[in-house]
């Protein structure tokens, strides 16, 4: 059941303050929310490394209760004031939940845990679209959500395909957001989405870097469009950063050169003004009836050339998908993700996955997955599970069946 906190004030006057009287304060909404969503994971290769860094250790077979078969479980609070007219003030705060352990909150951009990692934004939105400051959403997971069957979900999607280009950088281990090709999250943004224009939607993002002394230092921009109209999904997306790849690429120099380690990096281009983090994308979805098709193509690329040992440099990937909504309550989607590293030639990435979910309400829903991936080379982890890292030049096969409930 939704819950909702709200807040009406009407024909409140001030008293004693002749400037307020007669001022009648705008109405409030607030909103309680959330998702759940856990089930039993068995997968056949896991890393025995440091997060995501390609690794040759591969720990075997995990069988464990897992948290975020769709995406991670999450409880929020959102809420607009109406201000006048079309003009409305909103705010937004969201953070994880883990089932598995009760444990509540993420890492954010600079590896610290934060409440609400994944929203803390505050807002005006009218007539001329929707701007939020804060924590956010990056618009390049939107886009790429909108044109992947799979839904970018946390198992089996173009969003582990995303980790895996990432991963390929050798400059990402996963305690934070601040990733090397594209992210999902940002520290530090501005997100301005315009009204529909034509069938299209833009966004645009900015995430300052607020580093003293330049402007460029660890900043990102985003550029999205989507176009929705006659059945079909268009999606193109653009991300640019600066010194992506620093604070990670100090920390593993560190561990062999101690107080060196900043030299080194320097020395091998990671600056926080060095162009390390591009991502572009084109991507299609058509329906039809009960039926759907996706495919998209992605180029990531670090226009630097600042890389570590082995990392990729320049990376591709394309997409194709496919659902059948075999009734009301029951739909069956599948999708095919391919990585190709243009820097160390011969290395290569595949996932093929299977989903299939059961509404038993508006609100609560059971699911099964199984994905297969096949990696070659040394920088090649992909894992068709979000945040369960698989060993390089490893392949891996995984199934989870699991339940999700929204309120």
């Amino acid at each position: 059941m939704k819950m909702y906190l709200r807040m009406k004030r009407k024909g409140l006057y001030a008293t004693g303050l002749a400037v307020m009287a007669g001022h009648v304060m705008a109405q409030s909404d607030v909103r309680l929310y959330g998702a759940l969503d856990a089930g039993l994971l068995n997968i056949t290769n896991t890393s025995g490394g440091t997060g995501y860094l390609p690794g040759k250790v591969n720990a075997g077979t995990l069988r464990a209760l897992k948290d975020g078969g769709i995406s991670t479980s999450n409880w929020g609070l959102s809420g607009n004031e109406t201000l006048g007219g079309q003009l409305k003030a909103l705010f937004q705060l969201q953070g994880n939940v883990n089932l598995a352990n009760g444990s509540g909150g993420g890492p954010n951009s600079n590896s610290a845990t934060s409440l609400f990692n994944q929203m803390a934004v505050i807002g005006l939105s009218g007539d001329f679209g929707t701007i939020k400051l804060g924590r956010q959403a990056s618009p390049t997971y939107f886009a790429m959500a909108s044109t992947d069957a799979r839904g970018a979900r946390y198992f089996g999607s173009a969003l582990n395909g995303l980790v895996a280009l990432n991963s390929a950088s050798k400059a990402f281990i996963g305690n934070n957001s601040n990733v090397a090709f594209g992210t999902i999250y940002n520290d530090n943004a501005l997100v301005y989405t315009s009204p529909t224009i034509g069938d299209v939607t833009f966004n645009v993002g900015y995430a300052a870097g607020e580093s003293g002394g330049s402007v460029r230092a660890n900043s990102q921009q985003s550029l999205t469009a989507v176009y929705r109209a006659n059945d079909w999904t268009l999606s193109a997306l653009y991300y640019n950063g600066y010194g992506n790849d620093v604070p990670v690429a100090t920390a593993l120099y560190g561990k062999a050169l101690g107080d060196k380690a900043p030299a080194a990096v320097a020395a091998a281009g990671l600056v926080p003004t060095a162009n390390t983090n591009r991502l572009v994308s084109l991507g299609a979805l058509y329906r039809w009836n009960a039926y759907k098709v996706s495919g998209a193509l992605y180029r990531a690329t670090n226009p630097a050339h600042a890389v570590l040992p082995g990392g990729a440099a320049s990376l591709g990937m394309w997409t194709l998908g496919a659902g059948w909504d075999i009734s009301p309550a029951v739909n069956l989607t599948t999708g095919y993700y391919r990585i190709t590293d243009h820097t160390n030639v011969g290395n290569q990435a595949s996932q093929s996955a299977v989903g299939l979910d059961v509404l038993l309400s508006k609100r609560t829903l059971l699911y099964l997955v199984g994905a297969r991936v096949r990696n070659q080379g040394a920088n090649m982890n992909f894992s068709p599970v979000y945040a369960t890292a698989v060993a390089a030049n490893s392949n891996a096969r995984a199934v989870m069946a699991g339940t999700r409930h929204t309120f």
